[in-house]
């Protein structure tokens, strides 16, 4: 994988993937800017998704940080993110089916 905006956009596309999966229509995460997320969190409802704000928010900005790096285009992502990308994924799958 490349740092490229295709990237963050695939990185984009499987954090709201997770969350949009577990909840339909007018519930569903349009993006994951700080907008984005107070417009969901309002909707769905902040108790219901409090507890799963924060990792949300730290993967907004791990995906803005893909795209910041256009020192690095053509440098694969560190493994190591990629692997903390993936588990968060798994923590956040989780945690929003505690929502339901």
């Amino acid at each position: 994988m490349k740092n490229t905006f295709l990237n963050r956009a695939s990185a984009e596309r499987k954090v709201l993937k997770v969350v949009n999966t577990l909840f339909s229509g007018n519930l569903q995460l349009a993006g994951l800017s700080q907008a984005a997320l107070l417009r969901w969190e309002s909707a769905v409802g902040r108790n219901r998704v409090a507890h799963v704000l924060p990792l949300l928010t730290d993967l907004a900005e791990q995906c803005q940080r893909l795209s910041d790096r256009s020192n690095e285009t053509f440098m694969p992502i560190e493994e190591e993110h990629a692997i903390k990308i993936n588990e968060q994924l798994e923590v956040l799958t989780l945690e929003l089916s505690k929502c339901r």
